[in-house]
């Protein structure tokens, strides 16, 4: 029996979302890939990379507890990179602190009980969003040259939401505007969308201020009473 894989990612939104996917179908089109016809591109960052567990309902626990800890964390995209031995031509994204120590702190929560790829055992992390990947040699080459034709995106964003996968589907994601954990359907509601988006506007305002709800964990209550 096939073991089901599970992966946590941030997917982007709004505006980042329809410049990033219009960016994949460009290359892919241009340097006729293929690769976007065949499956529809999400642009995302991945957090945790595919892995396998037997405790579910731990996992989202887990997943749930650790996102309620952490502020609304920040990144920057930074031009374009390569992984040359993989032939992958990604989005290079600068972590804040925050969003570099979630990540850790994720992996160090799930690997005594779920089976994670090499990667994500390791403290440092190249933060990316794929635009192409499992590419041939040649078609490596020609991507890397037209990407070198597009201009550098600059420009700062924020980790809305943390998506939980279940195979292809999702199984939690959680708002760090709301500050709530929502299942599928929550997920997917336009009205929730709505809500969030709403929120976002704000906190861009300097109106909303998400961090201010965060529910501390139990230790971090005890180191901040000690300090």
């Amino acid at each position: 029996m096939k073991m089901v894989h599970y992966l946590i990612e941030f997917r982007f939104q709004g505006i980042a979302k329809k410049r990033i996917k219009s960016l994949i179908w460009d290359v892919d089109k241009k340097c006729r890939i293929g690769n976007a016809k065949k499956k529809r591109p999400i642009p995302h960052i991945t957090l945790v990379a595919p892995f396998t567990t037997k405790k579910e309902s731990k996992l989202i626990s887990d997943f749930n507890k650790l996102c309620t800890d952490y502020p609304l964390m920040k990144f920057t995209i930074k031009g374009f990179s390569t992984f040359e031995n993989n032939r992958v031509v990604y989005l290079d994204i600068k972590p804040c602190k925050e969003l570099n120590k979630f990540r850790w702190k994720l992996s160090k929560k799930l690997r005594s009980y779920c089976k994670l790829k090499p990667l994500d055992y390791k403290r440092k992390y190249y933060f990316h969003s794929t635009i192409a990947m499992k590419l041939e040699p040649k078609k490596f080459k020609q991507v890397k040259n037209y990407i070198k034709t597009k201009p550098k995106p600059d420009f700062k964003h924020v980790m809305v939401r943390a998506t939980l996968l279940k195979g292809q589907y999702i199984l939690r994601e959680y708002d760090f505007l709301l500050r709530q954990s929502l299942t599928r359907k929550l997920a997917k509601s336009r009205n929730m969308n709505k809500k969030t988006t709403s929120l976002l506007t704000k906190y861009f305002e300097g109106k909303f201020n998400p961090n201010k709800n965060i529910k501390k964990s139990l230790w971090r209550k005890i180191k901040t009473i000690f300090s």
